[in-house]
């Protein structure tokens, strides 16, 4: 299976152009832009409090981002019509021919912004849960064991934790964690990520400016530069199905081993279904085409001892260690990764979830990427990596459709994140295409530039201040002590559970734990000399001990 077959039938070659792609572009945005007002403003607020935080961050960002997308790919298409000599061609095949410093430029800011904007901070537990696992592994241990208290959300009655997630960012991230520094990963993965969109686009498009359109349409979304300083696992799925999907435009022996070890790990990032989704469409074409038996064995002994290590052995580990009623619901190892993602029919809430995850895609990207993207995949359909990217992306949306649960926390459309390299690439496709005229480029470069500072200017304020106000639930001393204990009501404030962030074996001056009353948390502070509480707010207290 040579997927790396590019270039158009003669017919379409030939084939005049068209102004419509513009028109279609312009319909396609303001129609998703018009769908997440529309959604927003359907949404009934609750009498009390704040939503959840799936509808919440809906809420409170996307009907801004609608308003600014509108904008900026009206005015790109407004300022296309009156630039005559706009140099898109040239800029755009420098960035093809070179994009090293770019690519240098856009890693060194996602790696200021990590820790300026994000904080270094795991907002969610999605995020917490490798930190906390990799913080093990840099201790050389496979599970973490704290005293036995009930403060603490453990994973067996004697102080034993573990991560519930399978361990495969964790271990990426334990290096980064030894360093103190975990957040430094996924900037870094982020400048991989546009290497290897540029190595695929012009693989699959040599001898033009695709390769450059892929890197700035990537660098210029807010879904990928969020998600490249969060602490998630999602970046790291998108660099490996985009490593999978590269090694498989040439299927050699070797490159179908070396996809397979690739897919194993991404199978054990967090949990296997992103992968799955993904790479489905690229095992079928394997398994229908001639030589396909000593292909998909090429590709299953790459499999074999990632899964081996990282899927059974880490099913191993956790089957060791017993539960409480916190954390025995959700399950242990791949099971309960099963039991957790469970396919079921769609309900009127999952598709209001999916038209806000569908509205999310569009805004969460360059204004027009999603048109483009579709674009691509009908005038390019002839070629045989258009089609799987295409699957893979169509496939992974589906699928979730049957997922019965939104997202929660996350940036963009979370869920689709492993899949969302072929938006970018789908559009190069498009832009470099023979039907593709000058207005369409010049609106998707001017679009992408403004996105590139406005959009992404936007959603990084968004995400700060988002973060601080989590943040700010959490007590401050007004004196540094020896030791300093946290609690924090999980039936106060906003989350304040996902505050609940400790070293794993308790070490440091600091423990944030769950409050169970005040008079149960003064008689376990009673154990230490000297003791005090110093500042009591609505969510909790803050304790100090000599």
């Amino acid at each position: 299976m040579d997927v790396a077959a590019s270039g158009a039938p003669a017919s379409e070659r030939s084939a005049a152009p068209a102004p419509q792609p513009v028109l279609v572009v312009l319909l396609v945005t303001s129609a998703l832009c018009s769908l997440a007002l529309l959604l927003a403003r359907a949404f009934t607020w609750p009498a009390q409090g704040r939503p959840r935080a799936f509808e919440y961050l809906f809420l409170r960002n996307e009907p801004t981002a609608a308003w600014l997308s509108c904008a900026i790919i009206l005015g790109a298409a407004l300022a296309a019509t009156g630039v005559r000599s706009l140099p898109d061609r040239m800029f755009v095949a420098r960035l093809a021919r070179d994009p090293r410093a770019f690519i240098a430029c856009i890693t060194a800011a996602l790696i200021a912004c990590a820790l300026l904007v994000y904080r270094g901070h795991p907002l969610s537990m999605d995020e917490y849960a490798p930190v906390f696992q990799a913080r093990i592994f840099a201790r050389g241990a496979l599970v973490a064991h704290v005293p036995p208290i009930r403060w603490f959300i453990e994973a067996s009655p004697d102080g034993r934790l573990v991560s519930s997630y399978w361990p495969g960012f964790a271990l990426l991230l334990a290096p980064f964690a030894w360093l103190g520094a975990p957040w430094l990963l996924n900037p870094l993965i982020g400048g991989a990520t546009l290497l290897v969109i540029w190595r695929i686009a012009r693989a699959l498009w040599p001898d033009t400016a695709a390769a450059g359109w892929a890197v700035l349409l990537t660098a210029a979304s807010p879904a990928f530069v969020v998600n490249a300083i969060s602490l998630y696992s999602m970046p790291a799925h998108l660099l490996a199905s985009l490593c999978f999907a590269a090694l498989l435009l040439d299927p050699t022996p070797r490159r179908l081993f070396l996809a397979g070890a690739v897919g194993s790990l991404a199978l054990t990032l967090h949990n296997p279904v992103p992968h799955t989704l993904f790479a489905l469409p690229f095992i079928v074409a394997l398994a229908v085409r001639p030589g396909r038996v000593g292909k998909l064995g090429a590709l299953a002994a790459g499999y074999l001892p990632g899964i081996a290590l990282l899927g059974a052995g880490w099913f191993w580990v956790r089957a060791q260690i017993g539960g409480n009623p916190e954390t025995v619901a959700v399950g242990a190892g791949a099971l309960s990764v099963l039991t957790r993602l469970a396919f079921a029919l769609p309900s009127a809430s999952s598709f209001w979830s999916r038209g806000v995850n569908l509205a999310e895609l569009a805004l969460w990207a360059v204004p027009g990427l999603l048109a483009l993207a579709c674009i691509g995949a009908v005038w390019r359909r002839s070629e045989p990596a258009v089609g799987l990217l295409t699957a893979s992306a169509l496939l992974t949306a589906v699928a979730y459709v049957f997922v019965p649960y939104d997202q929660g926390h996350g940036w963009g459309y979370r869920y689709f994140h492993a899949a969302w390299g072929a938006l970018p690439l789908l559009a190069a496709g498009a832009l470099e295409h023979p039907r593709a005229v000058a207005p369409l480029r010049k609106t998707a470069l001017i679009g992408a530039l403004a996105s590139l500072l406005l959009g992404n200017g936007l959603r990084l304020g968004q995400v700060r201040s988002f973060i601080d106000s989590q943040l700010r639930q959490i007590p401050s001393a007004p004196a540094p002590a020896r030791l300093e204990v946290v609690f924090l009501r999980p039936d106060r404030g906003y989350y304040t559970v996902d505050l609940v962030q400790n070293d794993p074996f308790l070490d440091g001056s600091r423990w944030i734990l769950l409050s169970r009353g005040p008079d149960e948390d003064a008689r376990l502070m009673a154990r230490f000399p000297g003791a005090r509480r110093v500042v009591r707010t609505t969510v909790g207290e803050l304790w100090q001990a000599d």
